[in-house]
């Protein structure tokens, strides 16, 4: 009768024993498809954070990478563009002999393209960052790009602050709120403006126009072409003379 009793307490244990087993197996079983489904939730969401941030990356380079709109031959034309004589002034803002060129000819070549006689096609690039301590050249070519883009009526005011107000070479430059303010002042909306110089949205299409600057074996700005023949005398007089045998040829 002992031993009939120890026999089914033994059973009893080791069916105790046999389902704590099944119950521990249970919980492994439960804790490791718990940490599959944990990985695989994090994977997935790591998965959708990279896409959202290559994404963004993405939109910011299609920004940056954008040209300016109201272009011709990557240049901005001032007058009528069935003008007989094409004048070709490619520039750069931080030059202190484009300035000089600019106080010496505007005034002519304001009248020539409001008479119909030239039409003027601006080439501003951007060669002397080195002589600025803030890539000053960059900086002011892409809020000129800016203003072409959001505002083209607006660009031979711009144009002519940025000379008025030509930083000294290896200096900080203008400021990028300066260059804001200038955009402003020559009527450009400032809530539209201030994101395209601030983030330099055009700064791709800046070195874009001055790579061709160098393709086209130019060395120095200024760089004037009349009807396509490049010109090594700036002054009043040459540039007048060169206009006129071009209207009459």
């Amino acid at each position: 009768m002992v031993n009939a009793r120890q026999a089914k307490s033994a059973r009893e244990k080791a069916e105790m024993r046999a389902e704590a087993a099944r119950r521990e197996a249970r919980g492994r079983a439960i804790a490791i498809v718990s940490a599959v489904v944990a990985v695989i939730v994090i994977a997935v969401g790591a998965g959708i954070i990279i896409q959202i941030a290559k994404h963004n990356q993405d939109t910011k380079t299609q920004a940056a990478t954008a040209p300016p709109g109201n272009l011709t031959n990557d240049g901005f034309v001032v007058g009528n563009s069935n003008a007989k004589v094409t004048i070709q002034i490619w520039e750069d803002f931080q030059c202190p002999a484009c300035k000089n060129f600019e106080s010496l000819n505007a005034t002519q070549l304001a009248k020539w393209a409001a008479d119909g006689t030239a039409k003027l096609e601006y080439h501003p690039v951007a060669i002397l960052d080195r002589y600025s301590s803030t890539n000053y050249s960059t900086r002011a070519l892409n809020a000129a790009a800016a203003v072409i883009d959001i505002k083209p009526s607006a660009f031979v005011a711009f144009h002519t602050l940025l000379y008025q107000n030509q930083p000294a070479e290896n200096s900080a430059g203008l400021t990028d709120a300066q260059l804001i303010d200038y955009a402003v002042q020559a009527g450009v909306d400032r809530a539209t403006v201030q994101s395209a110089i601030s983030g330099q949205k055009y700064k791709a299409w800046t070195q874009k126009v001055t790579d061709l600057f160098s393709q086209k074996g130019f060395t120095g700005t200024p760089t004037l072409l009349v009807n396509g023949k490049q010109l090594d005398d700036y002054s009043v007089a040459k540039v007048t003379a060169a206009v006129q045998a071009a209207a009459k040829g």
